[in-house]
C-alpha cells in the first residue's frame, strides 16, 4: 500500500484521541462491564483491581523500553503496530474463559498502550503549533476519559443486549477500522535524540511524580470501580453506565476547556491542576458517605469532570516550566503516573475487598487532597512566567 503523508492540525487531533482512547479500551471495557463479566468468570473487586494493574504496569514498562522507537521510528508506524497488537488483546478478551487469559491480554495491550502514547507525543510536537499546544494536549489526555465513555454506554447498548464479550468485539472492529486510516508515512530511520540536559531541582522533579502518581492512581481507580459501586448500591446498571458516560463526557470537556483557555489567556497552570484535585477529594468524600442516587450522579461527574480533568494542564505546565528539559521531566512525570495507575486500582480493590467502599472511597479523599497540596507546591517553587501558558 503506498505512503500517506502525515496529516496536520485538526486531523493529527482527531486520530490522535481515537488511537489513544481505542488503545485504553481494553482496561476501561473492563471495567465497566465488570459486573457482567462477573456473572461468568470469577472476578471479585480484589481480583478486577490486579487486572488493571496489570494493564498500567505493562504500559510502564512497554512506555520506559520502547519510547525511544517513537524517536527513531516514523511516529505514524509505530502507532500502527502497537494499535495492531491491542486488536489482538481485545479478540483474546472477547473469548477468554478465565482470568489467566485476562491477564495475558491486558499485558499485551498494556504494553502496545504504552507504546503508542510517546508516538502520538512526538507526532503532536511535529504538527501543532505551539501557540495551539494546550488544546492539543487537552486533546489527547481526553482520550482515556473518552475510553470510559464508550465503555459506559457499552453496558447498556451492548452488554445488556448481546453480552459482554460482544463489547470486546466491536472494540476489536474499531480497532481494526481505525488502523485503515491511520497514516503510512515512510518509516526512515532517524538519529536518536539526544538526552536532555540535567539542571533541574530535585525537589521539582519529585513533586511532579508524586502529584502524577497521586492523582492518577485516584483517578483510575475511580474510573475502573465508579460502575460496579454504584450497581451494588441498588443503581440499575444500565442507569449507572449512562451516569459513567456522562461523567467521562465532563471530564473531557473540562481538558479541552482548561486547554483552549490555557491557549488564550495567562492561567497558573500548577494552581489549576490543583483546584481540580480538589474538586476530586470532594467528590470521593460524597462517595464515602454515600447517599441517594442524586448524590452519586453529583460525585460522578465531579470526580471525572474535576478529579480527572487536571490532566492536559498539567502536562502543559510540567513542559513550560522545564523548558529544554520537557523531554526527561515529563518522563519522569509519566513514570509517576503509570506507578499510580498501578497501585490506585489495586490498592482500591484491596481495600474493597478487606473493608468497605467507604473505607476505599476516602483513601482517594486523601490521595487527592495530597495531590491538590503538591500543586500548589509547584506552583510556589517554578518561576510564575514559566507555568504560566503563551
Amino acid at each position: 500500500m503506498p505512503d500517506n503523508p502525515p496529516p496536520h492540525g485538526g486531523a493529527t487531533l482527531l486520530l490522535s484521541l481515537l488511537t489513544l482512547a481505542v488503545a485504553m479500551l481494553p482496561v476501561f471495557l473492563t471495567g465497566s462491564l465488570y459486573p457482567l463479566i462477573a456473572k461468568d468468570i470469577h472476578l471479585p473487586p480484589e481480583r478486577l483491581g490486579l487486572v488493571v494493574a496489570v494493564f498500567f504496569g505493562a504500559s510502564a514498562a512497554g512506555s520506559a523500553g520502547l519510547a525511544p522507537l517513537a524517536d527513531r521510528q516514523a511516529p505514524w508506524a509505530v502507532a500502527r503496530f502497537s494499535l495492531a497488537a491491542v486488536l489482538v488483546a481485545l479478540l483474546g478478551l472477547a473469548s477468554s474463559g478465565g482470568t489467566a487469559v485476562m491477564y495475558g491480554c491486558m499485558v499485551v495491550a498494556g504494553i502496545a498502550n504504552g507504546c503508542i502514547q510517546p508516538a502520538i507525543n512526538v507526532a503532536i510536537s511535529r504538527h501543532i503549533a505551539h501557540t495551539r499546544q494546550g488544546l492539543a494536549f487537552g486533546f489527547k489526555q481526553s482520550a482515556i476519559p473518552l475510553a470510559t465513555l464508550l465503555g459506559g454506554f457499552a453496558v447498556p447498548f451492548v452488554g445488556l443486549t448481546l453480552g459482554w464479550r460482544a463489547g470486546y468485539g466491536l472494540a476489536a472492529l474499531a480497532a481494526g477500522a481505525l488502523l485503515i486510516f491511520l497514516p503510512r508515512e515512510p518509516n526512515r530511520r532517524t538519529a536518536p535524540v539526544p538526552a536532555a540536559g540535567d539542571g533541574m531541582p530535585l525537589r521539582f522533579l519529585l513533586m511532579v511524580s508524586a502529584l502524577a502518581g497521586l492523582g492518577a492512581g485516584s483517578a483510575n481507580a475511580m474510573a475502573a470501580f465508579i460502575l460496579g459501586y454504584g450497581v451494588s448500591t441498588g443503581i440499575d446498571t444500565a442507569q449507572a453506565g449512562f451516569v459513567v458516560a456522562l461523567g467521562s463526557a465532563a471530564s473531557i470537556a473540562i481538558r479541552l476547556l482548561l486547554g483552549l483557555a490555557a491557549d488564550r489567556f495567562a492561567l497558573p497552570l500548577f494552581l489549576g491542576v490543583a483546584i481540580c484535585l480538589a474538586g476530586g477529594t470532594l467528590a470521593y468524600i460524597l462517595l464515602a458517605l454515600g447517599g441517594p442516587p442524586p448524590v452519586y450522579v453529583l460525585a460522578v461527574l465531579l470526580s471525572f469532570g474535576m478529579g480527572w480533568g487536571w490532566a492536559g494542564i498539567s502536562l502543559l505546565g510540567v513542559v513550560r516550566a522545564s523548558g529544554p528539559r520537557a523531554g526527561r521531566v515529563t518522563g519522569v512525570m509519566q513514570a509517576g503516573l503509570f506507578t499510580g495507575a498501578v497501585a490506585g486500582p489495586l490498592g482500591f480493590g484491596w481495600l474493597t475487598a478487606s473493608y468497605s467502599y467507604a473505607v476505599a472511597w476516602s483513601a482517594l479523599a486523601i490521595a487527592a487532597t495530597i495531590a491538590s497540596l503538591l500543586g500548589l507546591g509547584l506552583q510556589l517553587l517554578a518561576p510564575a512566567a514559566r507555568v504560566r501558558s503563551g
